[in-house]
């Protein structure tokens, strides 16, 4: 097979393990479309599959650093770009591993290169030779890559008790209960909201369990009733709202059985891929 018709059979593929690497969209789709472009001018590939693999990787890594760097002037926290799971590509769609807002948001933590050396070994089960190769690096440096991410980064998360807590959570706030909705978070429970300045929202993150449930508490005030509409994005649970400065997505993290983060999005240019009322 052709490099061309690798790259159309393999597009998703190379999607996913762009996005994992970039946390956006956006960016992996760019990555993959000029993918493409590389791939209609080889010739003399003999892996092409393999072959597409660095480029995206190499590719994702440039959009990355120009991310990073374009992050210093983003108003607020920055978390990855969501989708609904009937938005994504279905190969992507059935090949979940890290592929959760809470893991891609730890990754997007790790030092880009680190980052990709963790999703071709764990999201893809790439050999470390060829990681190697792909990254510029030794295999026993990427193994120990990936050893120190595995032991940084979180477990998997239980999709539903990752629902039942948010929906818990959601209850306790709209009964005004404090101290049942404290209960749900741990103590060092953060709360990010990415608004990207396109509307109100906190310009840090919220750190600590008593402040986490005063500012998700005053947010639920100024909007009213509560009416979620619940999604499963990026494989994962999610709570869609109408509030009065906008939409917001609305996701957990957990660990032990508590909230240790609460992840909340509001960038209209990064929420078009929900599918959810008032969207475009």
């Amino acid at each position: 097979m052709n490099p061309t018709d690798t790259w159309a059979a393999e597009q998703h593929r190379l999607t996913g393990l762009a996005y994992r690497i970039t946390g956006s969209w956006h960016d992996a789709e760019e990555v993959v479309a000029e993918a493409g472009v590389r791939a209609s001018r080889a010739d003399g590939i003999e892996q092409p599959a393999a072959w597409l693999t660095t480029v995206t990787t190499r590719l994702a890594l440039d959009a990355a650093r120009h991310r990073a760097a374009r992050r210093e002037t983003y108003v607020g926290p920055w978390l990855p770009e969501p989708a609904a799971d009937e938005q994504l590509p279905a190969q992507v769609a059935e090949h979940r591993a890290l592929l959760g807002l809470g893991l891609v948001r730890v990754l997007q933590e790790l030092p880009p290169v680190e980052r990709a050396v963790f999703v071709l070994r764990e999201a893809f089960a790439v050999p470390y030779r060829e990681i190697a190769e792909c990254v510029g690096r030794s295999e026993a440096a990427c193994r120990q890559i990936v050893s120190r991410a595995r032991r940084r980064l979180p477990a998997a998360q239980d999709h539903r008790a990752q629902a039942r807590v948010l929906d818990a959570l959601v209850d306790a706030i709209s009964a005004g209960d404090v101290t049942r909705a404290v209960a749900l978070l741990s103590e060092d429970c953060v709360v990010w909201t990415d608004a990207g300045g396109h509307s109100k929202a906190a310009l840090h993150p919220i750190v600590g369990a008593d402040k986490a449930v005063r500012f998700l508490a005053g947010v639920a005030a100024k909007s009213g009733r509560l009416d979620p509409v619940r999604m499963r994005v990026n494989g994962g649970p999610a709570l869609w709202f109408d509030t009065p400065v906008g939409p917001r997505l609305v996701v957990v993290e957990m660990a032990d059985g508590q909230i240790t983060g609460v992840q909340m999005h509001g960038n209209p240019e990064k929420m078009r891929r929900l599918g959810a009322p008032g969207l475009p």
